[in-house]
């Protein structure tokens, strides 16, 4: 009970971030190199990606720069090599002293999403699937400024997912097993996470293991397919996590951001805001038409049903917390959180010992006379095992049992005495 009470409580008021991080394993450097009489920073990206770069100097003595630090770049992906900046002693003859520090992101914070920018559907064609948490719909982990944008999609394991637009996978994650909500799966999500031309990065989460089908640096089509539903990472179950975006800089740093997007369906296309509980059918050979919308579901819970051309329905059922409550516990500071769990803990288990005193104490009670079994009645002339057996009402392997357990209890005695005290034994609990 208590470990069943703790999960939901990490459930509802968890805002991790469950995506992996890019810059663990991608091939991109800064350096600072000896040149003439001073040192000059250097960014190298052997990426398919664009990377946004802060350089930042602290600690310093005696410098001289040859412009004003943080220094904000745009490093150009494919190999590119770029100088960014120039640090010399201030006076000729002089010892002089730094240390730099240094952030970067994939991504351009140049980069803007094209106004006339339209997303496919990410899953296949002829397969219609139910949208949960959506821009304007309940919320329960899109809270950063990475995900508020964000669309989850209630595909099963193993459903294609394929891509929602043309561009070039720049960073991809396939090594996830295991998925689950609890702290050690946050960042362990397989993923692809592809750039369009416009500079915009789309990012598929949550893939299966062994449901990544691209790699780094190719380019794919829009339909191509990527990969596999999965929940991998901080997952509640199988779904699709569906985000585009973009680098910004804020306040004096990097920072990424999803942008709104709208999908489209059809031939000629209609296009659409994502909405919760909005039925889609990848139908991309007929003319389009506005996807229906689920009717507002009861409290606490949302139902996710996909269909297939064939016209086959599955049924998920998910828990959503409602608006009203969320907002509340969103609320509530991280101190009183604590405070009213470890109260929680010791309120069960104070509750928890007063109950096993309770049992000790009805089990020592003494029966009255009015509710004391009869007496056995004798029989003489009989064995112990003999005995044994009709106290067990006849059942012999109960009885080979009760006599193997006195065995075991105390080795060496015999088998009248292992009958007999399995036979007082039988007789003690009864009574």
């Amino acid at each position: 009970m208590l470990r069943c009470l703790l999960l939901a409580l990490a459930v509802l008021v968890g805002n991790q971030n469950s995506l992996a991080d890019p810059s663990q394993n991608y091939p991109f450097s800064i350096e600072t190199e000896k040149e003439g009489d001073g040192h000059r920073i250097v960014a190298r990206n052997n990426g398919p990606a664009p990377i946004s770069v802060k350089v930042s100097i602290a600690d310093s003595q005696y410098i001289t720069t040859d412009r004003p630090f943080p220094v904000f770049a745009v490093v150009p992906p494919g190999g590119g090599t770029l100088y960014l900046a120039h640090i010399r002693p201030a006076m000729t003859g002089v010892g002089y002293s730094f240390r730099t520090h240094s952030s970067w992101v994939l991504g351009d914070f140049n980069a803007q999403q094209s106004p006339d920018a339209l997303y496919r559907l990410p899953y296949r064609d002829g397969t219609a699937y139910r949208i949960g948490q959506a821009p304007g719909g309940p919320i329960t982990t899109h809270t950063t400024p990475d995900s508020l944008y964000a669309v989850d999609i209630g595909l099963p394991e193993g459903a294609p997912i394929v891509a929602a637009r043309d561009g070039v996978v720049i960073y991809t994650e396939a090594n996830q097993v295991y998925g689950g909500q609890s702290p050690d799966m946050v960042s362990k999500a397989n993923e692809v996470r592809i750039l369009h031309v416009d500079g915009t990065i789309a990012v598929y989460a949550h893939l299966a293991h062994g449901g990544v089908y691209v790699y780094p640096g190719q380019r794919v089509t829009a339909g191509t397919q990527i990969g596999l539903a999965g929940s991998t990472g901080y997952s509640s179950g199988p779904h699709l996590h569906f985000a585009v975006e973009t680098v910004v800089r804020s306040g004096d740093g990097l920072a990424m951001v999803s942008v709104p997007i709208q999908f489209y369906v059809g031939n000629p296309p209609i296009a659409f805001a994502p909405r919760f509980g909005m039925l889609v059918a990848a139908d991309y050979s007929s003319p389009g038409r506005m996807p229906d919308v689920e009717a507002p579901q009861m409290a606490g819970k949302a139902s996710v049903t996909t269909q297939t051309a064939t016209g086959n329905r599955e049924m998920v059922i998910s828990f959503e917390v409602p608006a009203p409550l969320r907002a509340w516990l969103l609320l509530v500071p991280a101190w009183q959180w604590a405070i009213g769990t470890v109260s929680l803990i010791f309120l069960l288990t104070f509750l928890d010992s007063k109950r096993k005193d309770w049992r000790r104490a009805t089990k020592m009670q003494e029966p009255t006379l009015r509710s004391r079994p009869a007496e056995e009645p004798l029989r003489h002339g009989l064995s112990a095992r003999d005995k044994l057996v009709i106290a067990c009402g006849g059942d012999r392997q109960r009885a080979d049992r009760l006599q193997e357990y006195e065995y075991h209890r105390s080795p060496g005695i015999s088998n009248e005495e292992a009958a007999q005290r399995a036979c007082e034994r039988l007789q003690r609990d009864r009574h």
